[in-house]
């Protein structure tokens, strides 16, 4: 099982890509999909959540299969085979949503 995660902005020049393909196991989450993704792009990661918190920041979205997932169960939100995430400024999430 996997996920896509795009990333759009700033993301994409920190990666190196636009596209990463992610393995998961079933009932993850998104946390744990950060989780996986901070340990081959920290800054990415670092720059989305909040470190004290570990909310996403309120100028980035993360969006699940084009939806917001802070309008779901935020980072608590449960992913399947082949969704497809979004991480953005919020200005270019919004924009992705239409």
């Amino acid at each position: 099982m996997e996920v896509v995660v795009r990333l759009h902005g700033g993301f994409r020049e920190q990666a190196g890509t636009d596209t990463i393909r992610v393995p998961i196991d079933e009932d993850e989450t998104v946390d744990t999909l950060l989780m996986k993704l901070s340990r081959r792009h920290p800054k990415v990661v670092e720059e989305v959540l909040d470190p004290m918190t570990g909310d996403i920041r309120g100028s980035y979205d993360i969006l699940l299969n084009g939806r917001r997932v802070q309008q779901i169960r935020g980072i608590h939100t449960k992913l399947k085979h082949k969704d497809e995430v979004t991480l953005s400024p919020a200005e270019q999430a919004s924009g992705a949503e239409g």
